[in-house]
């Protein structure tokens, strides 16, 4: 029961029915420990991220080192003289000329109804060494004439032309 002497405020008032050792309520102590977990987590953040940059900045790479790019221009070549050799009865193209612009180390064709595949192409092997730089390749499958629509002409100035 609780005694409030008439010269006391409430707050004042003495409790007669608990024990004399009080404890105090700390309202707050919930906030002050998440508080204390929210420092200790941004100060491991501060540490890692410092040690991560002190690992990162110790990178060493060995010297020389040499990087860079390069433009060319890229021309086509001309093809002139288109010539064509017939089987001996007429009905098939078995090989075929033409005359380039410059000077290639290998030359491929394909001579088709329409685009071109893979087993279409022929190699041809280099051109001419002067002017007119003449190649004359034998095809590796001769072209009926009703097939033989679209010449397809693959040169290259150095290397060998490979056709995917």
């Amino acid at each position: 029961m609780l005694n409030f002497p008439a010269d006391r405020s409430i707050a004042e008032a003495e409790d007669t029915s608990v024990s004399p050792t009080r404890r105090r309520i700390d309202v707050f102590r919930h906030f002050r420990r998440r508080n204390m977990a929210g420092i200790l987590a941004v100060g491991v953040a501060c540490v890692s991220g410092a040690s991560a940059y002190a690992f990162t900045a110790s990178n060493t790479l060995p010297t020389p080192l040499s990087a860079g790019g390069a433009t060319a221009a890229v021309s086509g070549y001309t093809v002139s003289s288109i010539s064509y050799t017939f089987s001996a009865d007429g009905t098939t193209v078995t090989a075929v000329g033409f005359d380039l612009d410059k000077a290639a180390s290998d030359v491929q064709v394909a001579l088709t109804a329409g685009t071109p595949i893979a087993g279409d192409w022929t190699d041809c092997g280099a051109s001419g060494a002067s002017s007119p730089w003449a190649v004359t390749c034998t095809l590796g499958s001769a072209v009926a004439n009703g097939s033989a629509d679209n010449l397809a002409v693959v040169a290259v100035s150095s290397g060998t032309a490979t056709i995917g």
